[in-house]
């Protein structure tokens, strides 16, 4: 019997949407994760679901001739933000996608890469099985929304260390089956910093696949050390908020062990996006890596220059960028990027600052916003 046109249609959405959850489940089960084992794994199923039945998203008009590349953006689903209500010690920000279109639209962004932002998976110190499942329903999120609007999101994966097969295992499906633009790291991994030997098979992993240069971009995280009985302990040694003061020392923190490791110059197809324009790391350099072998040196400061690019997310100009300049690092590795939603400052006068830079050209701040980051990317 054939139905009519409005049942039929309603069973394929129906159909279509079963579909979906279904691959995501068993591509999970594929990889030996238990998505279940998350007590909100349905309702994150059930938004995942949600994006992909929308028949029609409302794009803003201005989107359409925007065309400045936001590098570092994130989102917040609803069931992470229940998880995560606080982030850098603070309350984690409100985020849906009506409003981060405006956000865009707004400041002439045609293209945003988006990212979770800190803790990422890192919601379940000791449980590989939790973490690893929490970044394949963050995966399935970010991809659901680019796949939607393509034109103007990509994203970061979600990397489940410091569980370094689990890791391997994501990032091979995010890469190579969800189309990641590349890959999401945070400053420490349950108290591993990024030069931690431990993490060195994956980053051997990641540089392997030399087909292309991989990106990799790194996000602050809350500082943390592990106790004598195996715990993690809040290690933010002040009273103000990791966030307001802590996350600038983690970036620097990171690259010191990423330089003093050798893990930048040892893998060499791995391109890095620094946050917040490195943190403290410009104030820093030379007090740091001057102790080190002259081969170690010279290597460091020419991959600085050329594989790592610089995010201005954050008050950043005139003066913290211009420290980056004054090591060697060109206009040309600098990527525009705002920390939306989770920015606590005006995101329009940090616009402004690069508008305003005297020290740039015309040509290199359109770069900036725009140039560099499709070098990048491929775009």
């Amino acid at each position: 019997m054939k139905l009519p046109f409005c049942l039929a249609l309603l069973f394929h959405l129906i159909h279509a949407s079963h579909n979906v959850t279904q691959k995501i489940i068993a591509a999970a089960e594929a990889d030996n994760i238990d998505l279940f084992t998350l007590s909100f794994a349905a309702e994150a199923l059930a938004s995942i679901q949600a994006i992909y039945d929308v028949e029609h998203i409302d794009i803003p008009s201005a989107l359409a001739n925007a065309t400045r590349v936001d590098t570092h953006a994130h989102v917040v689903p609803p069931w992470y933000q229940a998880l995560v209500p606080f982030t850098g010690q603070v309350p984690t920000p409100d985020w849906t996608l009506e409003d981060h279109f405006g956000f865009m639209a707004n400041n002439s962004i045609g293209h945003s890469v988006i990212s979770i932002s800190a803790p990422g998976s890192v919601v379940y110190p000791g449980s590989e099985t939790q973490s690893t499942a929490l970044a394949r329903l963050l995966n399935e999120y970010l991809v659901a929304l680019v796949r939607k609007v393509p034109a103007h999101f990509s994203f970061f994966a979600v990397t489940p260390l410091p569980y370094t097969a689990s890791a391997i295992t994501e990032v091979r499906y995010a890469l190579g089956h969800l189309g990641a633009a590349g890959v999401g790291l945070l400053s420490n991994h349950e108290g591993y910093y990024l030069g931690n030997s431990v993490l060195k098979p994956f980053f051997a992993q990641l540089d392997a696949r030399n087909s292309r240069k991989e990106v990799v971009f790194v996000h602050p995280n809350g500082p943390c050390m592990h106790a004598a009985n195996g715990t993690l302990i809040d290690a933010n040694p002040t009273v103000y908020p990791e966030g307001l003061v802590e996350y600038y020392f983690e970036t620097t923190r990171t690259f010191m062990d990423l330089t003093i490791s050798q893990t930048i110059i040892n893998f060499t197809s791995l391109n890095w996006i620094v946050p917040h324009a490195g943190g403290a790391f410009p104030s820093v350099e030379d007090r740091f890596i001057d102790s080190q072998p002259a081969g170690v040196i010279a290597a460091s400061k020419a991959a600085y220059s050329t594989r790592l690019f610089w995010d201005a997310a954050g008050p950043v100009f005139p003066h913290q960028v211009q420290g980056l300049l004054a090591y060697g690092v060109s206009a040309s590795q600098l990527l525009f990027g705002t920390d939306y939603p989770y920015a606590r400052f005006p995101y329009a006068l940090e616009i402004e600052a690069i508008e305003n830079a005297t020290f740039f050209t015309a040509t290199e701040k359109a770069d900036v916003f725009e140039g560099n980051s499709k070098a990048l990317f491929g775009g």
